[in-house]
């Protein structure tokens, strides 16, 4: 199709005029160029690029739920164990992974492992605190009490084993250790270290998990 004049719409046979032959205006000439089209690409890929980085958390929350609750009931009942945690990690990228459909980077099953990590701590602590207190008020039960005593006299006796000249020091905390103050900041602290536990074991499992999936997806080479 021959060119057209902007000014009195003649047509102008050749394209190499710089001006229209019948009113002499000037032509306007517009060369495409590849750098529009480049720079909205390369945007694309940094936009998709970050993409990959970004957790699905409807879909991280929901796979954590269900692995957390087992994680926390096992770990409530028959004490920590890493093994079912790490476990729970890596069953919790895969559910997400077949939710999602795309196969989780490394720090992606870093934050979903972390996340079953700190569902798995909420229940596992709600369901011992649960217990303790059935224990105590409901069942009148000692057994809590009967524990801590028992470890501090197998603390004290071994104190006074090793170093006889300490043990009237230690003698004030065996007392702390026997008070309710002590007994509450006892299991306090053993909750707080076995939560901290489950985290960083959750996490690891998480990337553990990553990194099968990750391996599930290498594209195989062809035989020579």
């Amino acid at each position: 199709m021959d060119p057209v004049c902007h000014r009195c719409r003649a047509t102008i046979t050749s394209s190499e005029e710089l001006f229209c032959p019948h009113c002499g205006a000037p032509q306007l000439r517009y060369e495409p160029s590849d750098e529009p089209v480049s720079s909205f690409a390369s945007s694309q890929q940094t936009t998709s690029g970050r993409g990959l980085e970004t957790v699905s958390w409807k879909a991280a929350v929901l796979s954590a739920l269900l692995v957390a609750v087992p994680v926390g009931l096992l770990s409530s009942i028959l004490d920590f164990g890493a093994l079912w945690v790490i476990g729970g990690g890596i069953a919790t990228v895969s559910l997400y992974r077949r939710r999602v459909g795309i196969p989780p980077t490394n720090r992606m099953g870093w934050r979903i492992g972390g996340l079953l990590g700190v569902l798995a701590a909420v229940i596992s602590t709600a369901i011992y605190s649960l217990k303790l207190l059935i224990q105590r008020y409901l069942l009148h039960s000692g057994e809590l009490d009967q524990q801590l005593h028992s470890v501090a006299q197998q603390f004290a006796e071994q104190i006074n084993r090793s170093d006889p000249q300490t043990a009237a020091a230690m003698t004030q905390l065996v007392h702390f250790w026997l008070s309710p103050d002590g007994a509450a900041a006892i299991v306090l602290g053993t909750s707080a270290v076995s939560a901290v536990s489950m985290v960083l074991f959750a996490a690891a499992g998480g990337a553990i998990g990553a990194r099968i999936a990750s391996l599930g997806n290498r594209p195989q080479r062809s035989p020579r």
